[in-house]
């Protein structure tokens, strides 16, 4: 039975992509970032953005290479990988990401979704300021408390205030 997931379509460039890639993609993109914020080693959690790129470009499905045990054809994708391909389209989650949470709660991934907001400072707004979902930026910003953060000028405190406006 095919699911939303086994869907191809055509991107801007006429390139055949599949659903169940973005999908997978986002989600590893969006653990790679989570794991920046929580603390974990820099340089391995960046790998996970590599191969999300890879994944979400990748010509086969990964719904189909996964039921066929053959996600070890998609570069950089090994044994590791391969599992957190399998958790999220089984369960939506992973045990990598789920092993952090008593750290630093999953809404902070809310913050990521920011333009011009990168893992790196969402991780200081998160350990030095408290700041773990929009509802905690809205505060701080209306409260003027992120006004001389190393990194943060007056153009992304900007884009902060009418992305916390239009959405939280």
């Amino acid at each position: 039975m095919a699911t939303n997931r086994d869907q191809s379509y055509s991107d801007e460039k006429g390139r055949k992509r599949w659903r169940g890639n973005d999908e997978i993609a986002d989600q590893i993109k969006r653990m790679g970032d989570y794991l920046i914020i929580c603390g974990y080693d820099e340089s391995h959690a960046k790998q996970y953005g590599r191969v999300a790129y890879t994944i979400s470009r990748y010509p086969e499905s990964v719904v189909q290479l996964h039921q066929e045990g053959r996600l070890n054809k998609i570069p950089g994708v090994g044994t590791t990988i391969a599992g957190i391909v399998g958790e999220f389209l089984k369960t939506g989650t992973c045990a990598k990401m789920e092993q952090w949470v008593h750290r630093i709660p999953k809404s902070v991934l809310e913050l990521t979704a920011i333009p011009g907001l990168g893992a790196k400072t969402i991780r200081v707004l998160s350990r030095k300021y408290k700041i773990r979902s929009l509802r905690d930026l809205k505060k701080a910003l209306d409260e003027d408390k992120l006004q001389d953060i190393k990194g943060i000028g007056k153009k992304t405190l900007d884009t902060m205030r009418r992305y916390v406006s239009e959405h939280a």
